[in-house]
């Protein structure tokens, strides 16, 4: 293989301790799995006194594959994750059954330590309690000095406390109490941590970004006087609400007295992404000094940053390049910031006839019941008077339309099908006038709704019908679907369009939850059986037998910024570049918008070839493009 000069320097370096940072694509592995054959030949330091850390299950034997592959023997170098690592320990000393704890063990231990406080569950987060009881054990600081965002310092302390002792009497573990486990069992017993310290010679830590503080503090403690080789790049570190930190990089430097080497050759971007992703990290105050270059010819590649009116307009436009490189045989992927996709974004995907892999959930709003009360309004409005219809809404707000009144009014209906007349629901309702009059002015409502656009329809519908005063007495909490259908009334202008996108965008998720297994494709979900027409049964077998090689191949993939990292497309598509989404609503502080900023590094340089970034500009929506977009433009 070979090696430009920066690389061949971190090779043939000596064995001191090293921090190497490394840029995109800038071949960090392969310098790696060299360094180790080089400290062996050269120094003589036996391959199994070298210890390989990375993050990742996938990675760890990724790099032993390749290490093995390139010296073709079996590896004697201990290759392993961070969390592997710690638990060898923790079995080393003490070789009782312990248990991995799940998700679900996790909600019902904390509901029941909050039950035991007298706390109502139903108005706590438990989902942001447990981030915040995760981040805790991997910051360096006092559980005593956390400000809780959810619960007063003393109650959260108590919960705590609570929680992890409960944890320990079932002997359960999470992944994050495998540090603190090795930590406390190297603090008690002097002799089995040197037993420990002198397993091995030489440390390589890959994805040193990724390394929280507890991890480090005990990587000081077996290593301070040996020597690490840690690569890694500050501007990737997108792992805070996991404890890592960027500046842990430089603090590396000091601790271990590292020598700097700079891998700044991106081989896999083209020049235009490689500049536009430099412009943007550039803003950022805690890095080291860098200039990335590309090692790809000036004139190729593509990098489009463009700001649309709507997200449909920027969706449509989206659907249309992807088709193209699609259908050119080229690997694509849309990076969204959050787990959950647009349903705008699929109805676009949809119109275009793109197929596409999915690894988030399929959810949808199309699947919450506010939304479909409302569609229902919008059906009877429009002449679709169905005795189902009716049932839905009758009492939405309360009209004293009781389910025995309609099967009756039914029954008496001279028709061979499940539509209904006023008439015969006025004649039905003479002996009692409330019913009769509240009828008429559901009559009446529904009347003055069907002159009406979707978004004025929805207005009629939420504060002149009182569907909103109904939400809010039965304390319903999908004020977040209002909000979501608002945005698409002003997409669809009438109400049939609409009602027509929630109905197909319902049969799409409803495919996509029964086509393929999470299992037959490694936890992709596959979206492709809607193209197809309704008779298209053989199509879609056909598409579940397919090889997953191939498909992964002709079809783009939609996945998390996240779930993005170490991995790299041909093509790649940012949507949504607007405040509140990248950056997220929840980043206020600079450091937060400095996290946010590296996701965003981090979702450009995934790219190769073409890279689409797309915003939306709608001043009456208060949706506005983000400050990275500013920056890209200046």
């Amino acid at each position: 293989m070979i090696f430009d000069e920066n690389q061949r320097a971190v090779i043939e370096a000596p064995p001191g301790s090293m921090l190497v940072t490394a840029g995109p694509g800038s071949g960090k592995t392969a310098v790696l799995t060299h360094r180790i054959r080089y400290l062996n030949e050269k120094y003589k330091i036996p391959y199994e006194k070298i210890l390989v850390i990375t993050f990742t299950k996938a990675a760890a034997k990724q790099m032993k594959s390749r290490f093995e592959s390139q010296n073709e023997c079996e590896s004697r170098v201990t290759f392993c994750t961070f969390h592997s690592f710690f638990y060898s320990i923790i079995k080393d000393f003490d070789n009782s059954e312990f248990s991995i704890i799940s998700q679900n063990e996790k909600l019902n231990i904390l509901k029941t330590v909050l039950l035991d406080e007298d706390i109502d569950v139903d108005h706590v987060d438990t989902g942001i309690l447990l981030d915040e009881i995760s981040k805790v054990k991997n910051l360096d600081r006092d559980i005593a000095d956390h400000h809780s965002v959810i619960l007063e310092k003393e109650r959260f302390l108590k919960i705590y406390t609570s929680y992890e002792n409960e944890k320990r009497a079932r002997k359960l573990l999470d992944y994050d109490d495998f540090v603190l486990f090795a930590y406390e069992i190297f603090e008690k017993d002097r002799s089995f941590f040197e037993k420990w310290k002198k397993k091995y010679e030489y440390c390589l830590i890959d994805e040193f970004q990724d390394i929280n503080y507890k991890q480090y503090s005990l990587v000081i403690k077996l290593f301070k006087d040996k020597k690490v080789f840690a690569v890694g790049d500050e501007d990737q570190s997108i792992y805070a609400f996991r404890g890592s930190s960027s500046d842990i990089c430089i603090k590396f430097k000091k601790d271990f007295n590292a020598d700097v080497y700079k891998l700044v050759t991106n081989y896999r971007s083209s020049k235009k992404i490689v500049e536009s992703s430099v412009k943007l990290i550039s803003n950022n105050t805690l890095r080291f000094d860098k200039q990335i270059v590309s090692s790809k010819d000036s004139a190729l590649g593509e990098c489009f940053v463009r700001r649309f009116d709507s997200y449909m307009d920027e969706y449509d436009a989206m659907a249309d390049l992807i088709k193209e490189g699609s259908e050119r045989g080229k690997s694509i992927a849309v990076l969204l910031r959050t787990n959950n996709i647009p349903d705008a974004l699929k109805y676009s995907f949809l119109k275009k006839k793109v197929e596409f892999v999915s690894e988030t959930p399929a959810n949808s709003n199309s699947d919450s019941e506010c939304i479909k009360d409302i569609l229902t309004y919008f059906k009877l409005s429009t002449g679709e008077n169905t005795y189902k219809n009716l049932l839905r809404i009758a009492n939405k707000p309360n009209r004293y339309i009781s389910r025995e009144f309609l099967s009756s009014c039914k029954e008496k209906e001279n028709k061979y099908d499940d539509s209904f007349s006023y008439v015969n629901l006025y004649r039905n309702s003479k002996n009692k006038t409330y019913l009769a009059t509240n009828i008429f002015k559901l009559e009446k409502h529904l009347k003055e709704l069907k002159k009406l656009s979707s978004f004025e329809g929805l207005m009629y519908v939420l504060n002149v019908i009182g569907y909103e005063k109904y939400l809010f007495e039965k304390k319903s909490k999908c004020l977040k679907d209002i909000e979501e259908i608002k945005n698409l009334c002003r997409e669809f202008e009438s109400k049939e369009e609409l009602t027509e996108y929630f109905e197909l965008m319902s049969g799409v998720n409803e495919k996509c939850t029964t086509l393929v297994s999470a299992k037959s494709f490694d936890g992709n979900n596959i979206i492709s059986s809607f193209l197809n027409d309704k008779k298209g049964s053989d199509n879609n077998s056909q598409s579940v037998k397919a090889n997953e090689n191939d498909i992964c191949k002709s079809i783009p993939s939609i996945i998390t910024i996240h779930a993005a990292k170490g991995r790299e497309w041909d093509e790649v598509y940012i949507p949504d570049l607007n405040e509140g989404n990248i950056p997220h609503k929840k980043a206020v502080s600079k450091e937060e918008i400095e996290e946010e900023r590296r996701l965003f590094y981090v979702a450009m340089t995934r790219a190769k070839e073409k890279l689409f970034i797309g915003c939306v500009k709608d001043i009456e929506r208060n949706v506005h493009p983000s400050l990275f977009f500013e920056e890209l433009k200046r």
